[in-house]
């Protein structure tokens, strides 16, 4: 899938965009005017969100942690994009990590409200990043941690071309090489 990229890594004052060229996603770094938008999602799906333990609703329980997730992330090297579709709205976040100990290697996460799946968005959003992850960022390899259980998340990344590669802790790995 091809993307229109406009890359520049000047946090919050000029977030990286990245569009689908079908126009039905756009990926946009997160800054401080998403933060409302962010906290509505995850609040309103708190026990969609943590199903599978995730715990994406218990690290965001105000509108003030998401601003200051924001403007001091924890680990400032993660890129963290809120996906929004055609129509502008935010429908998700993925992110991407660099591993701590190989900067060829990069994980990817993910969440989307529950009113929003069965719509391809994930999936897109998925191909978009991991081929930014080898394209701009140079990684030979991409992976997602996913719980047992979790097929709608073990499906998007299966579509995208990742493989199961073993497991890491509890969770199930799904892994994507360079050029595969």
């Amino acid at each position: 899938m091809a993307s229109e990229i406009h890359p520049n890594k000047e946090f919050n004052k000029n977030p990286i965009e990245i569009a689908s060229s079908d126009g039905e996603i756009v990926l946009r770094q997160f800054t401080l005017r998403d933060s409302e938008e962010i906290f509505s999602l995850i609040d309103r799906n708190r026990e969609h969100l943590s199903q599978f333990g995730d715990d994406t609703a218990d690290k965001y329980p105000t509108l003030q942690s998401v601003r200051k997730s924001i403007e001091h992330p924890k680990n400032p090297e993660r890129l963290r994009f809120a996906i929004r579709n055609k129509q502008g709205q935010f429908v998700g976040s993925i992110n991407l990590t660099p591993y701590e100990t190989d900067s060829t290697q990069g994980e990817i996460g993910y969440y989307l409200g529950a009113e929003f799946q069965g719509k391809r968005y994930m999936g897109k959003a998925v191909e978009i990043i991991t081929n930014y992850g080898f394209d701009f960022l140079n990684y030979k390899t991409i992976y997602g941690d996913i719980v047992e259980g979790n097929t709608a998340s073990v499906n998007v990344l299966l579509k995208a071309g990742y493989q199961e590669t073993g497991k890491h802790g509890e969770k199930i790995r799904y892994s994507k090489q360079r050029g595969m």
